[in-house]
């Protein structure tokens, strides 16, 4: 599959020189070394299928064996950016030649081994019986190595546990080593938290963003308690305060659970911000407070610097919130409103159309054959479940991913439209088929979707339903996408689940939301300009909308048909060859 598209070159997030390469070390091995150190081993299988398997992996990503070091620090982000059935060869083909380059590196080179079979220190046993069972898996194989280094519980150190997560990065083959080491040190620390005979370092677990918010119980009662007014003022639509002279009444419409949820976050957020920048968390007794002009200043102040100073989409919506609040909440004078309007328009960021990173994500699809083998993805993967061996609720899964992925194709909805799909209420038929509808209270911008699925998507939906969904089923259930205990499956972890198959098969990197663009663009790729039907499709309240999203989907299309155009005009008034007499 997609065998044209270049396999991705990751870059390892703790050493990014080792990706590079200029200023290497000659005396460091390379893959070259590799190959000459088997060729000098005895004739034989063992000779042939380890240069066969560092042959096949330098092929696989692209790059010659001389330009590609014998670390597992180079060699480990290559690999796991290589999605083997999208490139024509199979799992368990990819799985060989990744085992047997690690056999191969030995040779010129120590490593750690993936499965460490080191007897555990008793004393260290001994700690590990104390712990929950998921807590001893995790420390197993840290407690394995410091016991074949001499380190008991009563000597262990920081620096032991720092050379053994140093030891993950520069030694060892197996996948994903960043997420091992994360995982060892957040086993740690809650051992440390929750038994106190574990022996009592503390480790520096590295954050995966920078958080800076407090939680409402670090704030005074008062404003949790306004924050709450608020809130429940927003999901209860248009009452009106008989106490109230203003004409500002609010949100008509009951707002969405998530967009309560984005509200009580940006509360707690901004709060968080003047904490950060010296007001004293006393001090915050009200939303009042938040919205004061110097206050707002210091919140925006506190995201800028977070941002290098520049201004920011979350930045922008932040001023935005504020202002609005301090209208429609606190209702301050109209000077100061003016005055938080004008702040709010000097962060304001100008967005027009897709961000570039989807802009690239879409690139591929200006290929007409990544087109139609990602239009089929659903059968092929279809295919690939019917014939593999592969336990019953692995394969129930890839099977969902199918069916996401085909009624995505036909009917792209926002993720959290697809996860909540219900069998018995979102799906009607009749005689002339089976529609997809989504009332209008369901759905983002509130506009209803009633569209018609087409056979072939819904051969493939009712195959997952039929053969697959019942392993997935742990009791009565009608999500089409079941979760645990009878809901429906989480849009974070549908979305992630869908996104892992098409990186498999295709090799594409992918998101949930970008099925829309796709569809936008696949469509004004073939009818260029018919902006209408995308508005249609997509559910957009407003053609500007799809006209500001889609219409850099189509500048590649639009210089083509330019081009041809100019192409045209000169072919038919070609200049004579003969120069024209004074």
């Amino acid at each position: 599959m997609l065998s044209r598209i270049a396999a991705p070159v990751l870059v390892c997030p703790h050493d990014k020189e080792w990706s590079l390469p200029m200023n290497r070390s000659p005396t460091l091995p390379t893959l070259k070394d590799v190959l000459d150190a088997i060729e000098r081993l005895e004739p034989g299988t063992r000779k042939r299928d380890l240069k066969s398997a560092v042959s096949s992996f330098c092929k696989a990503v692209g790059k010659s064996p001389e330009h590609l070091l014998a670390h597992p620090k180079e060699i480990r982000p290559l690999r796991e950016g290589i999605a083997p059935l999208a490139i024509g060869i199979s799992e368990r083909r990819w799985a060989n030649i990744c085992s047997g380059l690690a056999k191969s590196l030995e040779l010129v080179r120590d490593l750690m081994p993936s499965r460490n079979t080191a007897p555990i220190h008793p004393d260290w046993q001994s700690k590990l019986d104390l712990l929950p069972v998921s807590l001893s898996r995790g420390l197993s194989a840290a407690t394995r190595w410091l016991s074949s280094s001499g380190v008991t519980p009563s000597t262990v150190t920081a620096e032991d546990l720092k050379a053994y997560t140093e030891a993950i990065f520069e030694g060892r083959m197996r996948a994903h080593a960043e997420k091992a080491s994360d995982r060892v040190i957040w086993c740690w620390q809650r051992a440390v938290r929750t038994c106190p005979e574990w022996p009592g370092i503390a480790l520096e677990r590295q954050s995966k963003r920078d958080s800076y918010s407090y939680p409402f119980e670090y704030f005074p009662a008062s404003f949790a308690a306004d924050v709450a007014a608020y809130l429940n003022r927003l999901s209860q639509g248009a009452l009106l305060d008989e106490d109230d002279d203003s004409d500002d009444f609010g949100p008509v419409k009951p707002v969405r659970p998530a967009t309560i949820k984005t509200r009580r976050h940006q509360m707690r957020a901004a709060a968080s911000c003047l904490v950060r920048s010296g007001i004293a968390p006393e001090t915050i007794t009200s939303i009042g407070v938040l919205v004061e002009v110097q206050n707002v200043k210091r919140i925006l102040n506190f995201l800028l610097e977070r941002r290098g100073g520049q201004p920011s989409g979350g930045v922008a919506q932040m001023a935005s919130f504020l202002t609005k609040v301090a209208l429609y909440w606190v209702k301050v004078d109209p000077t100061d409103h003016l005055r938080l309007k004008r702040i709010a328009a000097r962060v304001a960021v100008q967005e027009h159309g897709m961000t570039a990173k989807n802009r690239e994500r879409l690139r591929p699809f200006d290929d007409h054959q990544v087109v139609a083998e990602f239009v089929c993805l659903p059968d092929t993967i279809r295919k690939h479940v019917e014939r593999s061996k592969a336990p019953d609720k692995r394969r129930a899964l890839l099977a969902q991913s199918a069916a996401a992925i085909a009624l995505q194709l036909v009917v792209p909805l926002r993720k959290g439209n697809l996860a909540a799909l219900d069998i018995d209420t979102h799906f009607v038929s009749n005689r002339n088929g089976v529609y997809l509808v989504i009332p209008e209270a369901e759905v983002k911008n509130r506009e209803a979707v009633n569209f018609q699925i087409p056979n072939f998507a819904l051969d493939v939906i009712r195959w997952y339903i039929s053969e697959y969904r019942p392993y997935l089923l742990d009791g009565p259930s009608s999500a089409l996408f079941p979760g645990r205990n009878g809901s429906c499956k989480s849009s974070a972890t549908l979305g992630a689940q869908i996104c892992t198959a098409i990186k498999t098969f295709t090799g594409l990197d992918f998101n949930p939301h970008l099925f829309r663009h796709v569809a936008g663009k696949i469509f004004l790729d073939a009818n260029p300009g018919n902006y209408e039907v995308v508005r249609q499709l997509l559910r957009h309240r407003s053609i500007s909308t799809t006209t500001s999203s889609y219409s850099g989907a189509e500048t590649r299309r639009a210089g083509l048909l330019h081009a041809n155009l100019i192409e045209d005009l000169r072919k038919a008034h070609r200049p004579s060859l003969k120069r024209r007499r004074a």
